[in-house]
Parts: C-alpha cells; structure tokens; sequence
C-alpha cells in the first residue's frame, strides 16, 4: 500500500502544470445541486451547495458546502495547534460533519478541451479527461430566472438527455459539472427523467484588478489540512503539489481507504509530511460499521444502460 503511495507521489504533476497558465476569475456562481442516487428511495436524494468559478478560459467546479467545512476545519486546527504549542506529538480532533460533502473538483480548460478532476484524499489527486462535445440543439423557447434572459438547449451526454438554461449576456463557455459548449453561461440544467438538476442560487462578478491572495502562513500542515479559501482567491490554477494518477489508480487508492481506513489515512498523512500529527475524529467507537448508502444511479450512467439519446 505505502510502495504504491509513494511511486504515485514520484510521478508526481510536471505534466499536468505543462501548461496550464493561471486564468483570471470573474465570476463565481452559486447552485443547488440534486441528485437520486437510489432510485428505490427517490424520496430521498441526495442535495448539495455547489460553485463555478469561471474565468475567459478556464473554469472550476467544487462543492461550497465544502469550502466552508476546510474554513471551520482550518480554523480549529490552528486553534488547537495553539493549545497545543508545547505538546511533543499534538492531537488533532476533527470537527464532526454537519452534512456530507464532495471533494472533487473539476477544472475545465475550454482551449486544451480538457477536464482536469482534482480529488483530495488528504494527498491532492489529479486525473486528465478528454471534453467530450455535447451537441446542443438550441430552440427558440426563452425564461428569465432570476433576472437574467435565458435560452433553452437540449443535448445528450453520459447517458442522460439534459435540458439546459443558458445567459448568453453571461459570455463563459462553461456550466456546471462537466456540462459545458453553449454559447453563455449554464445557469440551470436538469435530465428528462427528473434525477439530477443544477439550480441556480445567485452569482457574484470578481473585481479584476484585485490582487491574487496569498496563503498568509508558510506552516506546510497548516494548508495540508484544509484547501485554501477559494472565496478570496482571484486566479483559476491547480495546485502545484498535486499527484498525478489515473482513474484505476484513484480507484484502487479509494478501495485501499476503505477497506482499512485507519491505515490509509495515517499513510497518507505521512504521504503529506504529516506523520507525526495524532488524528482524532470527534464521537464514539461503537464497532458497529456505519450503514453504506445506496449508490445505484450514478449520474454518468453506462452505456450499456442508455447507448443512445
């Protein structure tokens, strides 16, 4: 397990930083996010606050729900670190959850057609895919949602036929999840059979002449522990520490984590130059294993499932 960590760790991202030049942000945009991950209990979907950053080339998506989890983790960690100035091995105690969240991450960079998926397993991932075009069929049919003039497209992608609201006043190429190609900003999208949707909550312009912020604290543990805060950043880049891996790598690595978590996580702390940091997570042991929730309905489905639109 640690081998296949560490040769991971030295193929490391001088491929992936090829090129990829920092792009100004100039939006940010808010959605509610809906998914029916079982569909034997559709009652129960799973929800989520999500955002697009969006720049002239580039764009990211990622869970605000877990942007404001690495604020509080951050906070606390630095608050107990300061508790703990003279302790010879610190104790970190993890802030218990309030609702789950997503650590992924999907870059998309218009003019290299790429996808960049940024996964976090307490080490940085990256993992390349190809944009796959969507061929949007635009109509004539138009909405305002929330003040803004939108058009209609519909297209299929991943198994899904989607119904898509786009702002062409809005002029990014890019949208929510990997649902990109219109000329204006995604603002709403959803699939016919009722199963996933992207709500739109509101957007905010990034002034552009502000300064990118820089992490104020040199201390390496400190920004390992949680990302920075994206909601003061003003440039669109991946991170410079960030291992490269193939999808069946992360999917190895993920099967590794759960199937004895303790060891994969003290692994990838080390991993990280955090090996010496006592990880505690906040609660009872009650050697019961916690229920798996029922994932069958995936939102890229197979195409054995739906071969065609």
């Amino acid at each position: 397990m640690k081998t296949f960590l560490f040769t991971l760790f030295a193929t490391a991202i001088a491929p992936f930083a090829f090129a990829q030049e920092p792009d100004k942000a100039l939006i940010r945009v808010k959605y509610a996010f809906s998914h029916v991950r079982d569909t034997t209990n559709r009652e129960n979907y799973y929800r989520e606050n999500m955002m697009l950053i969006a720049g002239k080339n580039a764009s990211v998506y990622l869970s605000y729900d877990k942007i404001i989890q690495d604020i509080e983790a951050k906070e606390a960690f630095e608050k107990q670190k300061r508790q703990q100035a003279n302790v010879e091995t610190p104790t970190f105690v993890s802030p218990s959850k309030k609702r789950q969240s997503n650590s992924m991450e999907i870059f998309y960079f218009a003019n290299r057609h790429k996808f960049i998926i940024k996964e976090q397993l307490v080490a940085f991932y990256l993992t390349e895919e190809k944009v796959e075009k969507i061929d949007w069929k635009i109509s004539t049919d138009t909405r305002i949602i929330e003040g803004l003039n939108c058009k209609k497209a519909t297209g299929y992608f991943r198994g899904r036929n989607w119904t898509a609201w786009f702002a062409e006043e809005l002029p990014f190429s890019t949208g929510p999840w990997k649902l990109v190609g219109l000329p204006g900003l995604i603002v709403e999208a959803y699939d016919e059979d009722a199963e996933v949707s992207f709500i739109f909550l509101g957007l905010e312009k990034i002034d552009e002449k502000a300064k990118p912020v820089k992490n104020p604290s040199n201390d390496y543990t400190i920004r390992k522990i949680g990302s920075s805060n994206v909601l003061s950043e003003t440039e669109i880049q991946l991170p410079p520490d960030a291992i490269k891996a193939t999808p069946e790598e992360i999917k190895k690595l993920k099967e590794t984590r759960d199937k004895d978590p303790k060891k994969f996580l003290q692994t990838q702390m080390e991993l990280v130059g955090l090996g010496s940091l006592k990880q505690v997570s906040p609660g009872k042991n009650t050697g019961i294993p916690a229920q798996m929730p029922v994932f069958n309905n995936p939102i890229e489905r197979p195409k054995s499932l739906h071969p065609y639109p």
